[in-house]
């Protein structure tokens, strides 16, 4: 038989040991807790219009360069609003047509084919206003955007170069 030094020995080690691990798991969540609040506060996301002004600066553009640049901005804005606006009720009409008892494949696929013709069209008109402004850049400016493009963290930036050049 064992004692009842013994069990409460045992105990006493199965005790602590839930409290060390309850005491770890704190720290743990504070720390992950103080990091995330951390990166929200010092480095907030950018607005994209932010990060194409900062795009502009980081080339170092002359007037010309600053006004073509300023041009392929208005583009990326206008297309996006109309690509958008274009899709809305395409996408409406696909989610109608799916919420059917039974949707209709073919009409699904039209639809869906409308979009993507849009989103295309969009990468074309975005793609040309974007060699517009490239062609007035320097090829050391070029070569620094081709860096930043391909080493872009933030998705926004990622995805502007990867539509105009995927």
């Amino acid at each position: 038989m064992t004692s009842m030094a013994e069990i409460g020995r045992r105990s006493g080690w199965r005790g602590r040991l839930v409290w060390v691990a309850l005491a770890l798991s704190l720290t743990l969540n504070v720390f992950f807790v103080g990091g995330l609040i951390w990166v929200k506060t010092v480095h907030p996301p950018q607005a994209p219009l932010e990060r194409m002004r900062h795009l502009g600066e980081s080339l170092n553009l002359n007037p010309d360069q600053h006004q073509a640049f300023e041009q392929f901005v208005r583009s990326v804005r206008q297309h996006a609003r109309a690509t958008r606006e274009a899709n809305r009720p395409l996408v409406k009409q696909i989610w109608a047509e799916l919420a059917k008892p039974a949707p209709d494949d073919a009409q699904v696929a039209k639809l869906g084919e409308e979009v993507n013709v849009n989103r295309v069209r969009f990468q074309h008109e975005i793609s040309a206003s974007m060699l517009s402004f490239v062609k007035t850049l320097s090829p050391e400016q070029r070569a620094h955007l081709a860096q930043i493009a391909s080493t872009a963290r933030d998705e926004p930036t990622r995805r502007l170069f990867q539509i105009v050049a995927p």
